[in-house]
C-alpha cells in the first residue's frame, strides 16, 4: 500500500509531461508558421511543375464478359447417334473446358499473342515500329540495321530478339490484364503508353487477335466433326445417286421382265438393296450433320464487349488546381514533420549535454 502514492505520482508526472510536450509542439508550429507557409508553397509549386512537365501516359482499356464455363451434356446425348456414322460427337463438349478465364488472362500475356500483335500493321507502320519510337529504341535499332517494315518471312534472329525485348518492356510497364471483380466473369485488358494512338491501336489489335484465337480453338473439334460428316454425306450421296442410276438403266434395258424368270430379277433386287442401304445411311448422316450443326452453334463462345477504348483516352495528368492543393497539403505535412524532428533532435542533444 505504501508504494501506491509513488506510482500515482509517477503517472501524474508522466501525464503532465505529455501534455506539456504537446503544448510546446503547438507553440513551436505557431511560432514557425511563416516557415511552414513558405515551405508548403515551395513544395506545392514544385509538385505543380512536376505534374505539368512530366510525360502524360494514356490508358486504353477494353472490358468484356465471357460465358460461364461449364460442362455440357449435349455430346453424351448425341454420341450414340454419331457412332452410327463413325464420328465422335462426345468430344463436342470437351472444348468447353479448354479455356477458363484465368487461362485466357495468361493467353493475353503470352509471347505468341504479343508478337502477333506487335507485327500487326495499323496504318502505314507496324505496331512494333511505333512502339520503338515511343520508348526511344528506334535509333538503336537503326544503328544495327534492323527494320520491321519488311515481310515477316524475311525477318531473322535479330528481329526475334528485339521483339522479345519489346514484349518484356510492355509486360513490365504497359500491359495489364485481370478481372476487376473476381466474382464476375469480366476481363479487363489495358495498355498504357505516352502515345495515345498507339495505346488505342495496340489494345484493339490484341483483343481482336486473342479473342479470335480463343473462338477458333474452342470450336476446332466441332468444326472438324462437321467437315467429316459433310465429307461422308457427300460420299454416300454419290453412291446413292450411282445406285439409282444403275437401277434406272436396268429397268430401261428390261422393260417387260418375265415374272416367271426369277433369276432374272436378282440383279434388280441387288440394285434395290444397294439403293435402300445407301438411302438409310445417307438419311442417318444427314440427321447427325444437322445435330452437329446445332452443337457447333451452341459451342460458339460468347465474348461480349462491354467497354472499349474511345478518344480521348484516360490519362494520368492532373488538373493544375488539384495538383497545387495536393502539393500544398503534402508540403504542409512535410514541413511540420521537419520542424518536429528538428525539435526532438535538439531536445535530445540538450539532455545529453
Amino acid at each position: 500500500m505504501e508504494d501506491n502514492p509513488k506510482f500515482i505520482g509517477e503517472e501524474r508526472i508522466s501525464l503532465a509531461s505529455v501534455i506539456n510536450n504537446i503544448k510546446n509542439w503547438f507553440l513551436l508550429i505557431l511560432k514557425s508558421w511563416k516557415t511552414v507557409l513558405v515551405g508548403s508553397i515551395l513544395i506545392g509549386l514544385s509538385y505543380l511543375g512536376f505534374q505539368h512537365f512530366k510525360k502524360v501516359t494514356y490508358k486504353a482499356e477494353t472490358t468484356f464478359v465471357l460465358e460461364s464455363e461449364g460442362s455440357s451434356g449435349l455430346g453424351g446425348q448425341l454420341s450414340s447417334l454419331a457412332n452410327l456414322a463413325g464420328v465422335n460427337l462426345g468430344s463436342l463438349a470437351e472444348s468447353s473446358s479448354l479455356f477458363q478465364l484465368d487461362n485466357i488472362t495468361e493467353l493475353y500475356k503470352s509471347y505468341r499473342m504479343l508478337k502477333a500483335t506487335f507485327l500487326t500493321r495499323e496504318g502505314e507502320e507496324r505496331l512494333i515500329t511505333r512502339f520503338a519510337k515511343n520508348v526511344k529504341l528506334s535509333d538503336d535499332w537503326a544503328d544495327i540495321g534492323v527494320n520491321f517494315e519488311i515481310p515477316v518471312r524475311e525477318m531473322g534472329i535479330k528481329h526475334d530478339s528485339l521483339i522479345k525485348e519489346s514484349v518484356e518492356i510492355l509486360l513490365k510497364k504497359g500491359l495489364a490484364v485481370g478481372k476487376p471483380n473476381r466474382k464476375l466473369s469480366i476481363l479487363s485488358v489495358s495498355v498504357e503508353s505516352t502515345d495515345q494512338m498507339f495505346a488505342h491501336d495496340f489494345n484493339n489489335a490484341l483483343v481482336r487477335l486473342v479473342n479470335g484465337f480463343y473462338a477458333d480453338t474452342k470450336t476446332v473439334k466441332t468444326t472438324e466433326n462437321l467437315r467429316v460428316l459433310k465429307t461422308q454425306g457427300d460420299s454416300v450421296k454419290r453412291v446413292l445417286d450411282q445406285s439409282l442410276l444403275e437401277l434406272a438403266k436396268f429397268e430401261e434395258r428390261n422393260p417387260n421382265l418375265n415374272p416367271l424368270r426369277t433369276s432374272a430379277k436378282v440383279p434388280m433386287q441387288k440394285l434395290q438393296i444397294d439403293v435402300q442401304a445407301s438411302a438409310a445411311v445417307y438419311q442417318e448422316i444427314i440427321k447427325n450433320l444437322e445435330i452437329a450443326k446445332i452443337a457447333h452453334r451452341n459451342n460458339q463462345p460468347l465474348i461480349q464487349i462491354i467497354d472499349y477504348p474511345v478518344f480521348p483516352l484516360a490519362d494520368n495528368s492532373m488538373k493544375w488546381y488539384k495538383a497545387l492543393v495536393l502539393g500544398l497539403i503534402f508540403g504542409g505535412f512535410l514541413m511540420v514533420f521537419y520542424l518536429t524532428a528538428q525539435s526532438i533532435y535538439t531536445s535530445v542533444l540538450s539532455e545529453e549535454v
